[in-house]
């Protein structure tokens, strides 16, 4: 080393140091010259992004190797991981002392490395990843909490009290003289090693037979035979074998229909891992499945003997209460006692530590879900400060009990959510090490032999929709409140609990960037502040949603002002300098010699650009009391960026240049505000203002560590969605939104790069799913193909037929495209024109012997709203109220005191409890939003039939695009679904980066108006229409029977339009045959494909 030692540096330097060392280790060199040896900074950044399974090299590494590369992905800043952060990171260092000896910078791209120093990289690489271990466990140790046992302790307790913001703060009081407490930690020991499992059929087909004979069944028997007789590889050859072989590494796919069995197959690989030693996890996707998969394998194994067995449901504890609760109810409303006891015991608990307290006010400080079981201030007893300490008996406590049973259980059933972001809230031990909020899918990973991840597509699409974040900051002239709303209204409040310094450092911030919203919203809406920018001309366009990213016309408005040629751009300097000029800090500061000159102006372009920074920074202040732009910004700044501009320059130009201008200022002071609040996001949290919590969460693109942080956009997406509507101005809101992530390489890696990093071991993951390969699909189709497959023929077939409907105009009814009171009126309408098709049909089915137990018919849409309305719409057709059933929001359910409900003429089933509807004494009808109708609803009789004869589909499900988790899933799977396969990885990257790049642009430029949409998103999104349409289709075709799926809205149908969902499927066909896709698919989805294909052709010439 020339300079500092490795122990001296930073984790950011020191994980700059070992990608660049580590890169010119593995890739190929670079140079022409035999003594040096020289790599691409790209190669180094790509060992930073994660992105491994994009590297065809990457499974050929030696194991030492391997544990490298995910080693310092494990320790890596999730800021490397951005090719520009990363780059100023390496420039950083080799302009520093730091650099190692034998390290020298080429050029822009290249960095050498003597061949001496070559040979010794190794131990350069390891010694940095040595001390970044030091590091992390160092860290992990100082978030360890001595229990509280003796002493005076405090804690602000949160009480709902919805007449005060941010509900009422109770200082609690407990004096303890506990002299010790047991306090045994799991132990988790080593990672379980697997790295492959061979599973005899024979022994599933016995453990079959055993709990078939025992509960007087068959299906479980049967299911199994179906699956092993029909399964057959990607290549389409039958699984011959007769062991079914899992290999650790990238996720494995068993693609098969609904109703094929896949739960059946978890059950029993889980309870063959319990009769052989193999711990398995499985992932489900809701707390409800969390229960009856625990419950049924529970008697399952009993059964089997193992009543020592230990299945472990893992749902957070914070919702243990309210899921007891919930899940009892439930049971109870259907006369199911023992089941309701046995739900309740499951997830419920008390407090010990509330009969320890004290407190000012008559209340009941127990609050389940929300203890603060590590939050308790007490004097060290070394230092004489504050310090926050753990419950004494948590490893005695109900809410932790499934936790602590981890390292005993033989299968652990978690939910999608949980395994994505849950931790640990007890202390555990792992290699001898005791770790503090270990994340439950690391957990998962050291844990499970095997990790069977029920629903794959649906866990990918809840990585997308965890991954994006959408916060309201301002709306106009509307009575519902704001974040930024509330959380001034809650630091009003709460004030007094925080430190006088921080109340005083936080109040004007919080103050200003609620002023400046409003502000925006209030000018956008009288449009004094235009959204547009330079691809958009006319204010016209302007009747919508879109999201606004403040610095995307830096480039555009800094050739303006430096006057920049039209075949040239702007340089770094240009930028940078312009950048300055929304900045207030005083290293922000211009300074003559700094300052790039604009020709024509010389030396005198220091003092007008200072003047226009001025202007600018006055407004996004109050001049005054005056509100700035209503005061003339526009015009002050106009009169200030004159001088500036080339005499050629049109006046659409300077204009355009003046809004930006305008809306840059506000936008970055707003952004910077929230940015200096969340700062102390936990010290507002402490003190009940609890408002603050979203806005944090959404600033922090890595609060959880993901292998590969970013997508193919290569970094965070940071910015505003701008509602703005010229037909109505108090429609106009401003809300900050995110985006980060790489769902579709999560999925992928778990098993691999992600199972490497937390516990050093590959693990093997096995995706079940019905829809999980849909080339061309944005949140479901998963990026790797499947392993195997059971055709769709097996089990039932599906027809799709058009429902044409029309008013009393006989006018066609459409609900998708419209908005407002039209949609509200479309949606009652189609109500009372499907009444007489229902009508119709239900006798039909009631008449017929071979389907008089199916005399029930499913009717979806988009919305609860949407599912009233058509219920509202049937009845005033003469529909009885007792035969519509219709899905409720849970968490609505028990909002209002019952008395207090205007109940509905129909019943109400909630939504996590629709399987409930065939056994309804007087409901046919059930009407319900796709995404809770699609998935998981197990309607079927005691021989696996459906209980439902027809499904319709009322509304055309289109996402909004302008919602963040639609916008990154159709970023990143555009980007991957056109990706050539390369022996570089960086370079294939760089490609990832450039089409989602494209991708965004091409969505920024177009109306979201699904018919003006490009062409290739719209065959993404009726890709993602035809999954939800397949999982729909599945709850009427299980059992062998044949389904009807109706589609009814006639904007499915209309041919004018161009969008016309046959058309549109033809596209998507001959899209699929010319990639050679077509075959797999049609081996897949069988006779579904086949319906919805002869649905398209017969539409043709309609």
């Amino acid at each position: 080393m020339n300079g500092r030692p490795l122990a001296s540096m930073s984790v950011q330097r020191l994980s700059t140091v070992a990608a660049l060392a580590l890169a010119a280790r593995l890739f190929p060199d670079r140079s022409d010259d035999s003594f040096r040896h020289a790599t691409a900074i790209r190669d180094a950044h790509f060992l930073v992004s994660g992105h491994t399974h994009l590297w065809r090299g990457y499974p050929d590494l030696s194991s030492e190797d391997t544990r490298r590369v995910t080693r310092l992905l494990l320790h890596r800043t999730g800021r490397l991981a951005i090719l520009s952060a990363f780059r100023r990171a390496v420039e950083e260092l080799f302009n520093s002392t730091d650099i190692p000896e034998g390290f020298a910078l080429l050029d822009d791209e290249l960095y050498l490395v003597t061949e001496p120093v070559h040979q010794q990289l190794a131990a350069l690489v390891d010694e940095a990843l040595e001390i970044l271990d030091e590091r992390a466990a160092a860290l992990d140790e100082g978030r360890s909490r001595p229990l509280a046992l003796q002493g005076h302790f405090r804690i602000g307790t949160q009480i709902p009290d919805p007449s005060r913001p941010g509900n009422g703060v109770i200082q609690a009081h407990y004096v303890l003289d506990v002299s010790h407490v047991e306090t045994p930690l799991p132990d988790f020991g080593k990672p379980r090693e697997c790295p492959v499992l061979s599973v005899p059929v024979e022994a599933l087909r016995s453990i079959a037979d055993s709990l078939d004979r025992a509960f007087g069944q068959s299906h479980r028997r049967q299911s199994l035979d179906r699956l092993f007789q029909y399964i057959r590889h990607a290549d389409g050859s039958l699984l011959t074998e007769k062991d079914f072989v899992l290999n650790a590494g990238l996720i494995r796919v068993l693609s098969a229909c609904t109703g094929s069995g896949k739960s059946v197959l978890a059950k029993l690989l889980a309870e063959w891992g319990v009769l052989n030693g193999y711990v398995t996890g499985i992932v489900v996707p809701r707390n409800d499945s969390v229960l009856a998969f625990t419950h049924a394998l529970r008697v399952e194994l009993k059964e089997l003997g193992r009543t020592d067995a230990v299945v472990v449901p893992l749902i957070s504890p914070n919702s243990m209460q309210a899921e007891a609760e919930k899940a009892a109810r439930s049971h109870l409303e259907e006369g199911r006692l023992d089941e309701a006891d046995q739900a309740f015991s499951e997830f419920s608990y008390g407090c010990g530590m509330q009969a320890r307290s004290t407190n000012t006010q008559d209340v009941d400080l127990w609050q389940p879900g929300r203890e603060r079981c590590s939050d308790f201030e007490g004097i060290d007893a070394d230092t004489g400060e504050v310090r926050r300490h753990r419950c004494p008996w948590y490893a005695h406590c109900g809410k932790h009990r499934h936790q602590l049973a981890l390292d005993s259980a033989n299968i652990i059933v978690t939910n999608h959510i949980n395994l994505m972001s849950g931790r640990l809230h007890v202390p555990v031990l792992a290699e001898g090490q005791q770790r503090n909020h270990m994340s439950v899918e690391e957990a998962l990973l050291r844990l499970a032999h095997l990790l069977l991840i029920d629903e794959a597509d649906a866990f990918q699409a809840t990585g997308f929709a965890k991954s994006a974040h959408h916060v309201t900051l301002a709306r106009y002239g509307s009575r519902q409140p704001s974040a930024l709303q509330e959380l001034h209204d809650q630091f009003s409040v709460r004030a007094g609990a925080l430190m006088y310094e921080l109340e005083r450092y936080i109040h004007p911030k919080i103050t200003q960037a609620r002023f400046l919203s409003e502000s925006y919203v209030s000018n956008a809406a009288n449009g004094r502040i235009a959204q547009r920018g330079p691809n958009e001309r006319s204010r016209q366009q302007l009747a919508r949603r879109r999201l606004i990213i403040p610095r995307r016309w830096d480039a555009w408005c800094t050739a303006r002002l430096w006057r920049t040629p039209e075949d040239s751009s702007p340089t770094r300097e240009q930028i940078d300098t312009f950048r300055k000029l929304f900045n207030p800090s005083e290293d922000a500061q211009l300074t003559e010699s700094t300052v790039p000159a604009i020709p024509g102006l010389g030396d005198s372009s220091w003092d007008h650009l200072a003047r226009l920074r001025s202007e600018l920074l006055d407004t996004t202040a109050l001049r005054e009391g005056a509100d700035p732009v209503f005061d003339g910004a526009h015009a002050r700044i106009g009169s200030t960026t004159t001088p500036l501009l080339d005499t050629a320059l049109d006046d659409d130009d300077r204009e355009l240049l003046v809004d930006l201008l305008v809306r840059r200022a506000y936008l970055e002071q707003i952004r910077a505000q929230i940015e200096y609040v969340t700062r102390f996001g936990t010290s507002l949290k402490a003190s009940g203002i609890t408002a603050a919590n979203q806005l944090a969460e959404m600033l922090d693109d890595n609060k959880q560590w993901h292998a590969a942080p970013y997508g193919p956009l290569g970094a965070p997406v940071f910015g505003f969605t701008a509602i703005h509507d010229i037909e109505d101005k108090h429609r106009t809101e401003l809300a900050l939104t995110s985006f980060a992530g790489d769902p579709h390489a999560y999925t992928a890696q778990l098993g691999d790069t992600t199972a490497l990093a937390l516990c050093g071991q590959r693990r093997i993951v096995l995706g079940l799913s019905a829809t999980a390969h849909m080339p061309g699909g944005t949140m479901h189709h998963l990026i790797t193909p499947p392993t195997w497959y059971v055709p769709d023929d097996i089990t039932g077939s599906l027809v799709l037929k058009p429902l044409p409907l029309v008013d009393e105009r006989n006018n066609p009814i459409r609900i998708s495209g419209t908005s407002d009171i039209h949609r509200d009126q479309a949606h009652q309408q189609m109500g009372r024109a499907l009444w007489s098709h229902i009508v119709q049909h239900l006798k039909k089915l009631g008449s017929r012997a071979n389907t008089a137990h199916r005399a029930r018919i499913l009717v979806a849409c988009t919305s609860y709203v949407g599912a009233g309305q058509l219920a509202e719409g049937m009845i005033s057709a003469g529909a009885d109220p007792d035969s519509i059933a219709v899905a409720a929001r849970v968490e609505n359910e028990n909002a209002v005191p019952a008395h207090f409900r205007r109940r509905p003429a129909w019943h109400e089933i909630p939504s996590d409890a629709l399987e409930r509807f065939p056994h309804h004494n007087s409901a046919k009808i059930l009407i319900a939003p796709l995404a809770i109708a699609e998935r998981g609803l197990n309607m079927v009789d005691h021989n696996g039939r459906s209980l439902v004869g027809e499904v319709i589909l009322a509304v055309r499900p289109i996402p909004l695009m302008d919602e963040p988790a639609q916008l990154l899933a159709l970023i990143s799977s555009r980007a991957y679904s056109t990706l050539n396969r390369s022996q570089d990885p960086a370079e294939m990257l760089r490609e990832l980066s450039r089409t989602s790049s494209t991708v965004h642009e091409e969505l920024f430029r177009s109306h979201h108006f699904f018919q003006s949409l490009p062409n290739q998103v719209r065959l993404s999104i009726v890709a993602e229409m035809l999954i939800g349409i397949i999982q729909l289709g599945g709850r009427v075709r299980r059992g062998g029977d044949q389904g009807v799926l109706y589609l009814a809205d006639h904007a499915f149908h209309n041919t004018a339009s161009g969008s016309d969902l046959p058309r549109l499927i033809r596209e998507l066909r001959n899209g699929w045959a010319k990639t050679g896709q077509l075959e797999l698919l049609q081996n897949i989805y069988g006779n579904t494909l086949t319906a919805i294909f002869n649905f398209a052709d017969e539409r043709t010439n309609h």
